[in-house]
């Protein structure tokens, strides 16, 4: 016969063993979904503290080298056609476009800042922009992405 003080401590040592991998599998299961560290969050609160060197952010977004020859737009083109959105980078409150205005080479510009007299990049957000002048509102958006080759449909 198995006495009573025998049986209590195999009990509470299974007890401590499996409370303890309970708790190791509940830490690593929360930090295994998490990012390492907050890329976005430590660069968008810093991004209104640092100017910003405008040449470097339209490299980053792949301007070319302006060409000397550009010839503007027709007179007849509508304000919509003047504008086109070359890429994007931040989020809403502190972003900022690459916008090629008539033709001519791309520039950066912030959220809240003028594009051209009487237009304001009012905000960005994905793969677009909106400009705003007079209350009115300009939505510009970049190209759709072309699909993964893994995705195309394939000849039978």
């Amino acid at each position: 016969m198995v006495s009573v003080a025998s049986v209590w401590p195999p009990r509470i040592a299974a007890l401590v063993v499996s409370t303890a991998a309970a708790l190791s599998v509940a830490y690593w299961g929360l930090h295994w979904k998490l990012p390492s560290s907050p890329v976005l969050a430590a660069t968008s609160s810093s991004a209104g503290d640092q100017p910003v060197d405008s040449s470097a952010v339209a490299k980053a977004l792949g301007a070319t080298a302006a060409a000397k020859d550009v010839t503007p737009l027709a007179p007849q083109a509508t304000e919509a056609s003047r504008f086109v959105l070359q890429g994007v980078v931040g989020n809403a409150s502190s972003g900022s476009a690459l916008i090629a205005i008539d033709g001519k080479p791309p520039k950066p510009v912030r959220v809240g800042d003028a594009v051209i007299e009487g237009w304001t990049l009012r905000e960005v957000e994905g793969r677009r922009a909106v400009l705003s002048r007079n209350g009115a509102d300009l939505e510009l958006a970049l190209p759709a992405l072309p699909l993964p080759a893994t995705l195309s449909k394939k000849a039978p």
